[in-house]
């Protein structure tokens, strides 16, 4: 089982780097082996700084210096695609716990109380849903600023993106988390924990909800783990078998995944 979550671990990066080949394709093309391993460079990059966001630099690594910014810029329209589907199986998750008779663990007397972090991110959801698919009409507020008119012709490309390559970038993205999701039931599996699948995606979805709402600055290691071991607590035998099953997809998705860009990182040959 963990030998087919480690497999997955490329399945999982190939989505993303196939993701931004996508974002790029209109502005400039790049083949898919040059956005896997990009993909895989922008890992290595972004496990060093602050919650993730210098995964771009890896990335852009394969690109001509006059693509850096669109390069950059997509970056992040695929990461706000990736957060929309956490925010969105979140919510679904949050639903179901109203619903099906789900046990969500207790810590120190706490009782969760599902809707909260489902209506506080329905909100949030419902913004970045529609900074997402409406970019255009965002922009055309933010160039009213005397500061961002200079930088209106490097900016526009974004505007362009139609709506259909968007929505497939986002159903990506959803497909990606259900890839991550398989993951972590291998190894929940793999650590005797006894949970449905289906309760599985559920209660996954919701711990990554919570998580996003708690404020870190280097990343959600150690917050991820405390979580899960309050929300799986009905399912697995201890707090230590669930946490060692999240540092373990942790060490998969992120750690390995990162030496492995590291590795290309050092072979890469800039375009242009």
């Amino acid at each position: 089982m963990v030998l087919v979550a480690f497999l997955l671990l490329f399945v999982n990066w190939g989505i993303e780097g196939y993701k931004w080949k996508r974002l790029m394709d209109k502005e400039y093309k790049i083949s898919l082996t040059v956005a896997f391993k990009a993909a895989f460079a922008g890992n290595a990059t972004g496990a060093f700084t602050p919650n993730r966001i210098g995964g771009f630099v890896g990335r852009v690594m394969y690109l001509p210096k006059e693509q850096v910014l669109t390069g950059t810029l997509n970056t992040f329209v695929g990461n706000l695609a990736q957060f929309l589907s956490t925010i969105i199986f979140g919510i679904i998750s949050a639903i179901a716990i109203q619903w099906i008779p789900i046990n969500i663990g207790k810590f120190n007397n706490l009782d969760f109380e599902p809707w909260i972090p489902a209506l506080i991110f329905g909100f949030i959801g419902f913004i970045f849903l529609h900074i997402y698919f409406f970019a255009d009409a965002w922009l055309t507020v933010l160039f009213k600023f005397k500061v961002m008119r200079k930088w209106k012709e490097k900016f526009q490309f974004l505007a362009r993106h139609s709506k259909q390559l968007l929505a497939e970038v986002l159903l990506l993205s959803l497909i990606r988390y259900l890839v991550f999701a398989v993951q972590f039931y291998l190894i929940l599996l793999f650590f005797s924990v006894q949970v449905d699948f289906l309760i599985c995606l559920v209660l996954i979805g919701y711990l990554y909800l919570v998580i996003t709402l708690i404020p870190t600055m280097f990343g959600k290691l150690g917050v991820r783990e405390g979580a899960a071991c309050v929300i799986f607590s009905a399912f697995s035998p201890s707090f230590l078998i669930t946490t060692m099953s999240s540092l373990l997809l942790w060490m998969i998705n992120v750690a390995i995944a990162a030496l492995i860009g590291a590795v290309l990182v050092l072979f890469i040959k800039k375009r242009g």
